[in-house]
């Protein structure tokens, strides 16, 4: 089954394992999202990975030889932010790298990575210097002064250029473990919230306009049947084609393919 082409004004995509693996573009993904713009479609990037800031991604697809000038970048940083400040907590301890932290201090949102009194919550995101002192001062926060916790996303692996390696949902994972309690929200795919954040910030109105393309079922693909959207898999990335019961609209080998079913 195809995705008619006349339907659709906006192409939704995941990041990594879809338009580049680590610091490695995937091969022909710059002249097909050029194409994309030329055709008259609107591009929005939604990605679970909170460690860039919007900015530090637009900075990313640069250096990877593509033209972001119209794209529309969303990731479960900037959505932690939105989350966090719409539900006016400003004071929260942080697990997670430098985009998270632009993020929330670019919504006004008092952060640390150390245990402080009056800390309203956790937001923990990817992080790769992650140590059992975070995890102790963050268990602190959540269990001691009965904080909120948030996960970014909850992914468990994230793919490099040659191979997997631990994501967020590996830490989340610790935290919940280790606290005995769940994250009171996930931000991430395949929550639909990203999503939803990214069609209004594309002044899309109708769902049926959009395709969401992704490389994991449980995330990608799963958000995208949440969103109500027609979705794409691809096989440049991370594979969890086992998990029968998540269908696509329809599956390709790599983003460079996504004509041809527009197309069929």
């Amino acid at each position: 089954m195809g995705i008619k082409l006349s339907n659709k004004r906006y192409m939704l995509m995941d990041c990594d394992g879809v338009v580049w693996k680590g610091n490695r573009a995937i091969e022909g993904a710059q002249s097909i999202l050029e194409k994309l713009e030329q055709m008259g479609f609107k591009l929005g990037f939604v990605t679970n990975n909170s460690s860039l800031s919007r900015l530090g991604f637009k900075s990313k697809f640069e250096s990877l030889g593509f033209t972001p000038i119209n794209y529309t970048i969303i990731n479960s940083a900037y959505g932690a932010a939105i989350y966090l400040a719409n539900k006016c907590f400003n004071r929260v301890f942080m697990i997670g790298e430098q985009g998270l932290r632009e993020e929330l201090e670019l919504h006004d949102i008092y952060v640390t990575q150390e245990y402080e009194e009056q800390l309203q919550g956790v937001c923990i995101g990817w992080d790769r210097q992650l140590t059992w002192r975070k995890l102790a001062d963050a268990m602190k926060v959540i269990l001691n002064d009965n904080g909120f916790f948030v996960g970014t996303n909850p992914d468990n692996s994230f793919p490099m250029e040659n191979s997997l390696v631990p994501g967020t949902g590996a830490g989340i994972a610790a935290l919940t473990n280790a606290c005995g309690k769940e994250p009171d929200i996930i931000i991430g795919k395949p929550n639909r919230f990203l999503i939803d954040v990214t069609l209004e910030n594309m002044g899309c109105t109708d769902p049926a306009e959009a395709v969401y393309i992704g490389d994991r079922l449980s995330t990608d693909i799963l958000a995208g049947i949440n969103a109500g959207v027609d979705t794409v898999l691809v096989r440049t990335g991370i594979s969890d084609s086992h998990m029968k019961n998540i269908l696509p609209t329809v599956e390709i080998d790599s983003i460079v393919d996504i004509l041809t079913i527009l197309n069929s």
